[in-house]
């Protein structure tokens, strides 16, 4: 990341003086590499964060499984840098395909593959918009989470573990086994997110939550281990023990 902001930077330099020499094209495309490359060393730094205390508090929302739950839900900047950088990724490839199908039968062949990466990478920008906004609701059945590419319900009986781990990036995660009631639907298939692949787990990255992702993490645990409190979660008081800090539970 270091490496790709220094070319970054060094882009921008470039664009200064394309643009005092009056080639404008070369700025342009100093430009576009400039923007790419921040965006790239943005989004990988800021994920790999744990912000605390931070973002809304959590609301009751109606839950499609019956009754109410309480709701955490995405932000929106991870959406616009995620997005900003697939479409950009998405255009790169497609310059790129159409280029080399007029350079004759070989380039054909060659833009094939970036032609299908292009298709690729607007088919999950299109589902990711589609699903938008994400959010993690807890309600008394179990465990809802809307995702970037997938949807699932965990009921409460199957979690067996709430913990807070790292893989390359924070990660809060709900340990849980399949059931006749667990439901997981991955809208991508196998061209998902490190989220999918942990099916059945449901597994959060602090960095797309609005909300301070302690107090969610507090929250799954303290539901998990704390049964008899599960009834409440349709209720405002759910919402008003959450937002007291009184939701603290041991995994």
């Amino acid at each position: 990341m270091v490496g790709l902001g220094v070319l970054a930077l060094g882009m921008v330099a470039g664009v200064v003086s394309a643009a005092r020499s009056g080639d404008r094209g070369e700025a342009a495309l100093l430009a576009f590499g400039a923007v790419f490359l921040g965006l790239v060393v943005g989004f990988s730094v800021r994920s790999r964060r744990l912000r605390a205390g931070r973002g809304h508090p959590p609301t009751l929302v109606d839950d499609p499984q019956g009754g109410r739950g309480v709701r955490f839900g995405y932000a929106t900047a991870p959406y616009v840098s995620l997005g900003a950088l697939l479409v950009l990724a998405a255009l790169v490839t497609a310059v790129v395909a159409v280029t080399a199908m007029f350079a004759g039968i070989v380039g054909v062949l060659l833009g094939v593959g970036p032609a299908a990466l292009a298709v690729l990478l607007g088919w999950f920008v299109g589902t990711m918009l589609r699903l938008a906004p994400g959010e993690l609701v807890l309600s008394p059945a179990g465990i809802r989470h809307r995702a970037l590419v997938h949807t699932q319900f965990v009921p409460w009986r199957d979690v067996y573990q709430v913990s807070a781990e790292s893989v390359n990036t924070p990660l809060l995660v709900v340990k849980a086994n399949m059931s006749d009631d667990t439901r997981m639907r991955r809208l991508t298939g196998r061209f998902g997110t490190l989220e999918s692949r942990l099916l059945p787990f449901v597994a959060v990255r602090p960095y797309w939550l609005a909300g301070d992702p302690v107090v969610v993490y507090h929250a799954l645990a303290s539901y998990h281990s704390c049964p008899d409190l599960r009834s409440e979660l349709g209720t405002e008081a759910a919402v008003e023990r959450i937002a007291a800090g009184r939701a603290v539970g041991a995994n």
